[in-house]
């Protein structure tokens, strides 16, 4: 980033660092940046953020300059409810989408008002270097746009719309990258065979390919499903298979794996199901983590045995010295789940009372 050459003003608003966004230079938008202009202000007559204008402008330096002053990577437009990703992907921008990605992105934001996700918006855009890269960064391939339309349908109709210099090719490459893709989730699918034994409940099975050295911690694809991005312990634990659970545990599972759908452990699907003996396992376990907090409430496996109630999995976890003061998104503490869900008598309302 090119350093500021004079004096910063003593008030720039949120205009001026549009301004600078759009037609000034980096140094500009670190003046501004500088002088406490808000990185997340929006434009009242566009409803974009700064950092939007610099994605779609496919301006490198700026995004990075707004990137670490704090611009919010997944913060939405007020019309089209899109992010800086989206723009990116309608400029056919690559080098920006893969900052924001790298930043964070979402790579499945939907659009507020189509449901486009960024694969979406690339590919009506043509911009084929970039759904390479959302593919490869795993995004979905099964999102429904709010008028109706799947994947294929988006592909087919951009094909049949789409008249330009380019497009047909372009949308020829599209379509077979993401013909690769479905392959290579196929493939994986067909590799994961611990995640497939699990899901079938076959205890032989599992055995079987732990025998034959089956990485325990392999991942199932993103393939729009329940199991996306799980590992084998994670299905077992959320599925009640205690013995599957030990199997795994003892080859050497990580029992502190976060799945990327609801951003949960193995300890978080044991008891938000009220799997008493899988929580005693995994709670026994050496380095397990007893106080995760998921990251789209703040509820850690305590939390979560509280609000469904399951006063057995979280007794299993105070014996295992589960912090008992943390307080989730909602501001509560475990105890104050305790007394909604099992009321001021039961034992561990009232144990969570005393250690309160």
């Amino acid at each position: 980033m090119d350093a500021p050459t004079q004096e910063a003003p003593s008030h720039v608003s949120g205009c001026d660092l549009v301004a600078a966004v759009r037609s000034g230079t980096v140094a500009a938008v670190a003046v501004a940046l500088g002088a406490g202009a808000d990185p997340n202000g929006i434009d009242p007559a566009s409803g974009l953020t700064p950092l939007m204008f610099a994605a779609g402008l496919g301006d490198g330096d700026k995004v990075a300059a707004l990137l670490a002053a704090g611009a919010l990577v997944d913060a939405l437009d007020g019309k089209a409810g899109t992010a800086a990703l989206h723009k990116a992907c309608q400029g056919a921008h690559t080098a920006v989408a893969r900052m924001l990605i790298e930043a964070g992105a979402s790579v499945d934001l939907q659009a507020t008002s189509t449901g486009h996700t960024p694969l979406f918006e690339a590919i009506w855009f043509k911009a084929d270097a970039i759904v390479a890269l959302l593919l490869d960064r795993d995004c979905r391939l099964t999102p429904t746009s709010y008028y109706g339309f799947t994947l294929p349908n988006h592909l087919a109709y951009a094909k049949n719309v789409s008249q330009g210099a380019g497009d047909a090719e372009a949308l020829a490459r599209i379509e077979a990258l993401i013909a690769q893709r479905q392959a290579r989730d196929a493939a994986a699918m067909g590799e994961a065979a611990l995640i497939r034994a699990v899901q079938a409940g076959d205890l032989a099975a599992l055995q079987a390919a732990l025998a034959d050295g089956a990485a325990v911690d392999r991942r199932w694809p993103v393939v729009g499903g329940f199991d996306d991005g799980h590992t084998a312990l994670l299905v077992a634990a959320r599925q009640g298979l205690t013995e599957m659970v030990g199997l795994l545990i003892d080859a050497g599972a990580d029992v502190n794996a976060v799945e990327p759908v609801f951003g949960a452990v193995p300890l978080h699907k044991a008891t938000y199901n009220g799997h008493v003996e899988i929580t005693r396992r995994l709670a026994q376990t050496t380095g397990v983590n007893l106080d995760y907090q998921g990251p789209s409430n703040g509820y850690t496996p305590l939390h979560d045995a509280l609000w469904h109630g399951f006063s057995a999995c979280a007794a299993v976890l105070l014996d295992a010295g589960a912090r008992t003061d943390i307080v989730a998104w909602d501001g509560k503490r475990p105890l104050d789940l305790a007394r909604e869900k099992l009321g001021q008598d039961d034992a561990v309302t009232k144990r969570l009372a005393a250690a309160t």
